[in-house]
Parts: C-alpha cells; sequence; structure tokens
C-alpha cells in the first residue's frame, strides 16, 4: 500500500476508527482500524 493509498484510507474511515500497526502470529505487520474502547 502507498503512503497515498494510506492517507487515503485513513480519509474514509474518519474519526470513527483509528489506525493501529499491529504484527501478526506469522511475524508480518499489517495496519487495522479500530473503534477505541472509549466509544463503546
Amino acid at each position: 500500500m502507498t503512503d497515498d493509498e494510506l492517507a487515503a484510507a485513513d480519509r474514509y474511515e474518519v474519526d470513527d476508527y483509528h489506525r493501529t500497526l499491529v504484527f501478526l502470529g506469522t511475524g508480518v505487520r499489517a495496519w487495522v482500524y479500530a473503534r477505541p474502547t472509549s466509544a463503546l
């Protein structure tokens, strides 16, 4: 994913979700969008 594509995804997800870098069990890094627990 390019920086521009990531920025476009950030704009699409608005403020309801926050992007977080996670490490999968395989060791691969991945970006995920999750709702903050304070919003539940």
